[in-house]
């Protein structure tokens, strides 16, 4: 497996996980949307440093002479697209809060 194809791997994971929890959780009526976007918030940095370590570990065992920054923007690229996913999450959560209350002020 190539790197790009192991980034794409914990990318995709890492996604079904933070999204099947949050929508687990709002179905169940225990965690908001809103209230998930901002505990991703939260978890993205701690995660892409993570992530990072791990992809520099790899790179020096399979090229020690190399520089490395490979795994640096592949971590940066997770944690990016995790941070926007996590602001989407936040905004969707917003958004039902607020078609919620105009819906319940019109009955």
């Amino acid at each position: 497996m190539s790197g790009d194809g192991l980034v794409w791997l914990i990318l995709l994971l890492l996604i079904l996980l933070f999204d099947g929890t949050a929508i687990h959780l709002h179905k169940n009526n225990k965690l908001s949307l809103w209230i998930s976007g901002i505990i991703m918030v939260l978890l993205v940095p701690i995660i892409g440093f993570t992530v990072g370590a791990i992809f520099l570990k790899i790179s020096r065992v399979v090229d020690p002479t190399d520089t490395h920054e490979g795994s640096a923007f592949a971590a940066a690229f997770i944690a990016m697209v995790l941070l926007a996913n996590a602001l989407i999450f936040f905004i969707t959560g917003i958004v039902l809060i607020i078609v919620r209350f105009f819906k319940t002020k019109k009955s």
